[in-house]
Order: C-alpha cells, then sequence, then structure tokens
C-alpha cells in the first residue's frame, strides 16, 4: 500500500481579523472596567461605559471557540502518535513558556507598581500563583486554553474514530457545560469555576464542528447571514440589557439567564465575524491588511496590554471633574494599551524573523 499524503489545508485568514475583534473587544473591557465602578450609577456615562463593556464580553469565549475551530481544522484529517507528541511540545513552546514567563514579569512588576517597598521574590509565592494565573487578572484564559489542550487529544482521536462522536460533538460541549454548571448553580459551588474549561466546553465544542466542517459552513453562513447577524446584534443587545437594568432599577434575574446569553451571544457573534472577515478580505483589503496585522499579535497584545493599562492608570492625572476630561483619559488608556503593544509585538517579530537562519542563505550542497 502506498503512503496516504495529507493535503495541506489553506490558512483562513478570515480568522486572523475575527481575532482582530475579540482583542479589540479584550481590550475595551479592560479599558472601561474602571468607569464602570468609578461613575455614579444611574448617570449616562456610567451607563454608557457599562453597555460597551457588556458588548464586549465575547471576547474570551470568542478566542475559546477560535481555537476549536483552528485545531479540529488543522488536526482532523491528520492525527498520529507522532502528530500528538509535535502537538504537545509546540504547546510547551507557544503557551506554557510564554505563560511562565509573563506571570513572572507581572508578579515582579505589579510589586515595582504598587508595593515598591516590598519588592521580592519568592519562588514558593511565585509557583502558588502559577495553577490559577493568579500573577495577573488576565492570565487565567492561558489556564482554560491549557485544559483544552490537553483534552484535545482525545476528542480529536473519538472524532476520527466514531462518526457519530463527530457529529454529535457540539451536542456534547452543550451536554458536559450544562452538567458542570448545573452541580455548581443548584448543588455545590466548585472552586474556581471561571477558571475551568467546561465553563467554556460547548464554546470550543462548536468551534471544533465549524473547523470539522469549515467548507459547509462558509456556504451555510453566506445563505444564513441575513438572520445571523441580526440576532448577534439581538443577543449582545440583551445580555447588556441584563446589565442595564440591574444597575438601573435592580431588577436581578436568576444567574441562568446571564449564562445562557454570555454562551451563545458569542456563539452568534462568532459566525458574524467570520462571515465579515470574509466580506472584508474581498471589499476592503486596506481595512483587512490592518486587522490582519492585529490579529497576528493578539497573543502578544492580550499578553502586554495590562502591564501599559495599568502603568497609564498609576501615572495618568484625572483630577479635573471634568467628565470630557474622564472620557479623555479612558479613552487614551484604550488608545495606549493597543498601540505600544501591537507595535512592540511586530518589531520583535520583525527583528526575530531577520535574526532567524534562512534557508535561502544556506550555501547549497556542492557549492563552494
Amino acid at each position: 500500500m502506498g503512503t496516504i499524503v495529507v493535503k495541506k489545508k489553506a490558512k483562513l485568514l478570515e480568522l486572523d481579523i475575527v481575532r482582530a475583534f475579540a482583542i479589540l473587544a479584550v481590550l475595551t473591557i479592560h479599558g472601561t472596567s474602571e468607569a464602570t465602578v468609578e461613575l455614579p450609577v444611574g448617570s449616562g456615562s456610567q451607563a454608557l461605559y457599562l453597555a460597551i463593556n457588556k458588548l464586549s464580553n465575547f471576547a474570551v469565549p470568542l478566542f475559546i471557540l477560535l481555537s476549536g475551530l483552528v485545531l479540529f481544522y488543522r488536526y482532523i484529517d491528520d492525527w498520529s502518535g507522532k502528530q500528538a507528541v509535535a502537538f504537545y511540545l509546540k504547546r510547551v513552546k507557544q503557551i506554557l513558556f510564554p505563560y511562565l514567563i509573563w506571570s513572572a514579569f507581572y508578579y515582579i512588576y505589579n510589586q515595582l507598581l504598587f508595593t515598591r517597598d516590598q519588592l521580592h521574590w519568592s519562588w514558593s509565592e511565585f509557583f502558588g500563583l502559577l495553577p490559577w494565573a493568579d500573577a495577573s487578572y488576565h492570565l487565567y484564559f492561558m489556564v482554560i486554553i491549557v485544559q483544552f489542550y490537553l483534552l484535545f487529544p482525545l476528542l480529536v482521536w473519538l472524532c476520527r474514530m466514531w462518526s457519530g462522536f463527530r457529529k454529535g460533538l457540539f451536542v456534547l460541549g452543550i451536554a458536559v457545560q450544562f452538567a458542570f454548571y448545573s452541580y455548581n448553580h443548584w448543588v455545590k459551588p466548585l472552586n474556581h469555576m471561571p477558571s475551568l474549561c467546561v465553563t467554556y466546553f460547548s464554546l470550543f465544542c462548536l468551534g471544533g464542528f465549524i473547523g470539522m466542517h469549515y467548507d459547509a459552513f462558509a456556504a451555510w453562513i453566506s445563505r444564513h447571514i441575513r438572520w445571523v447577524l441580526p440576532l448577534s446584534a439581538a443577543l449582545g443587545a440583551g445580555f447588556m440589557g441584563l446589565f442595564l437594568l440591574e444597575e438601573r432599577f435592580g431588577l436581578l434575574l436568576d444567574n441562568t439567564w446571564y449564562e445562557l446569553l454570555f454562551n451563545t451571544y458569542p456563539m452568534f457573534a462568532a459566525m458574524s465575524f467570520i462571515w465579515i472577515g470574509r466580506k472584508l478580505l474581498q471589499l476592503w483589503p486596506a481595512v483587512s491588511k490592518a486587522l490582519l496585522s492585529l490579529g497576528a499579535v493578539s497573543f502578544g497584545v492580550y499578553l502586554m496590554h495590562p502591564a501599559v493599562l495599568s502603568y497609564w492608570r498609576m501615572h495618568a492625572v484625572n483630577d479635573s471633574g471634568r467628565m470630557l476630561d474622564y472620557h479623555a483619559y479612558t479613552f487614551s488608556a484604550f488608545l495606549l494599551s493597543l498601540i505600544v503593544p501591537w507595535v512592540a509585538v511586530s518589531l520583535y517579530g520583525r527583528i526575530r524573523k531577520k535574526m532567524a537562519p534562512s534557508r535561502n542563505r544556506m550555501p547549497q550542497k556542492g557549492a563552494a
């Protein structure tokens, strides 16, 4: 029998555009977080910042859905024991090492910024921060992703071996997430629930299902975007509205309603953003180029932006009492947390690329 050759799949450029939307939403959430609690409840400005903040809450779920999509798209037709080893080695290099490095950075950086007179290094304290990403508020995403990476080989193997599992992956994701949510909500609270992968299991599995049938999905979303896009907006408005009603009128519904919208909103937003990304690539190349650049460095922007944001908030003067100055202060924080990491990571990538040995510069066999 001849060797089976797996055709290399095309890179899905539109996903980098979706990543750009997701990282902009992350920056928006963090950039407006102060305003949602500092401004008087019931004021127009506080309501505006709260609305923007909650509309952006698709960010982390969207990144998790994209992770499932990319992994299953890449490996569903090309998986083996050898691939599994390569998969884990690659994740150690791309995820585990950066997590350790940036955890150490924020362990020291936050001391320098907030408690300069108590600067210290304790190995036991540092290692105690790692399991649940307590070195910085944004690193919990890394813990969730590592859990999904540990589960992925089992999931992709079951999808390859059992067609029923493959067809029902999304349903399985819903069932697992609902079971854990039910136990946590109605039976006994689970420790670190927001940092457990089961909190996002349906999103990861939906991404995986889309990734395994991407061409069919692309055709489907083109036919159905007329109702998917408005529904995405309606779900976002509904999720935002729950918080506005709570703040303005004290109307507090059972957490299940928040959880339902928190998951369904990013699902439909993801499908809409993929369609938008494909359209931008076709119709607006200049806009696409900028978003592709941001999407390509989104991981670095995610890791670095809290350092910029915290520094700005510690050192920027914001005591005039005028609302216009407060808006400028908040918007400047957003811009700096976007531009500084974007430029820094892009420059780092260019320098690293130039320093890497090029095959084209290697002497050819037999050459002098």
